[in-house]
């Protein structure tokens, strides 16, 4: 069996880099770690504040903008970001509010409450709040 540390990182496709790195750092707060470039793609990974996960924005060429994301195909449903507690969750959202950030406000779930929102291209992205 192979031996697993953890999580890493999650890569999502983005259809203008530049933009997307910008909104996640303006947003969400993550800053950029490196970024690269080669003919057929840009990426930036971006770590989040306080934290060592990473998140990959790639930009491939030539995007098809006919095909944008839909979590209802098969691959990415969504990607949840933790929260400390369901007060920084009720804050998140009115941050996002703010930002002009449609958001679905908190959410409780049997496990706890969930904040649903998208980033430029669409992509569901969560924020999530365990009470355990």
């Amino acid at each position: 069996m192979i031996q697993l540390d953890g999580f890493h990182h999650v890569a999502i496709t983005v259809s203008d880099c530049d933009a997307s790195a910008a909104w996640y750092a303006d947003v969400l707060g993550f800053r950029e770690m490196f970024r690269e470039e080669a003919a057929d793609r840009k990426a930036c990974v971006m770590q989040f504040p306080g934290g060592e996960m990473g998140v990959g924005l790639v930009e491939h060429r030539p995007v098809d903008d006919a095909d944008k994301f839909d979590p209802r195909r098969r691959g990415l449903d969504h990607l949840a970001f933790s929260v400390g507690s369901r007060d920084a969750l009720e804050a998140c959202a009115a941050q996002l509010t703010a930002a002009g950030v449609p958001n679905s406000g908190a959410i409780d779930v049997a496990p706890g409450a969930i904040l649903n929102f998208k980033d430029p291209d669409g992509i569901a992205l969560a924020l999530f709040w365990d009470r355990s």
